[in-house]
């Protein structure tokens, strides 16, 4: 609780230097925005926003209103276990992520997608497998990684949203997708690399990779 306290407030205190955006002293392409992959799962236990006035809002229309203009969404494989349990942590699954993608649409808001390549957190301490390519051997992998980002990128740009970026990898400093020679992991990136610009090509996007 205290943890997802502190979030809220940050993003409180943070609200009003959104209006930074309009100093001249701001570059014209400098992005305001935040991470919301766990809204979903804060909604659904209860949490509400609420807007300067004490009335309950969506969060997607107090970040455009407070003149921020994108959000990052995390993507998960497969955040859940044998039974059917959620990992934690927003249990970011592309469901999650193109319920966001629609809402950010809907709000005005461009989007980040991050793609972990994982089931739960990747970071630099840990880059480890989906649970379903821990058998593959690098050719499988690149070809799974390949199809997923595919997948749910189309599944994302279906909404209409306006695909701002795509992070292939999360914090890979030490491997990827339970990768850990750089040899291989270029080789993966590459994989989602041109599964994003075929995406960004077949929708007439310019995205960011």
């Amino acid at each position: 609780m205290k943890g997802l306290l502190l979030i809220l407030l940050s993003v409180t205190l943070l609200l009003p230097l959104a209006g930074a955006s309009a100093d001249e002293t701001v570059p014209a392409s400098f992005r305001f925005g935040a991470d919301v992959s766990t809204v979903l799962s804060e909604e659904n236990s209860g949490v509400v926003y609420r807007n300067r006035d004490g009335e309950p809002t969506d969060l997607f229309v107090l970040l455009k209103e407070a003149g921020w203009d994108t959000v990052r969404v995390r993507v998960w494989n497969d955040p859940f276990d044998e039974d059917g349990r959620g990992y934690g942590g927003g249990n970011c699954g592309v469901a999650n992520a193109v319920e966001i993608a629609r809402r950010c649409k809907e709000a005005g808001l461009s989007l980040i997608v991050d793609f972990h390549y994982s089931d739960f957190w990747a970071d630099p301490a840990k880059q480890m497998s989906p649970k379903e390519w821990v058998t593959m051997d690098l050719t499988q992998k690149c070809s799974a990684l390949y199809a997923f980002t595919t997948d749910a990128l189309t599944q994302i740009a279906a909404t209409g949203v306006d695909i701002w970026m795509v992070q292939v990898g999360n914090e890979i400093n030490n491997g990827m997708a339970g990768e850990e020679d750089v040899d291989t992991v270029m080789d993966l990136i590459a994989s989602g690399s041109r599964a994003v610009r075929e995406i960004a090509k077949d929708y007439g996007k310019d995205i960011k990779v």
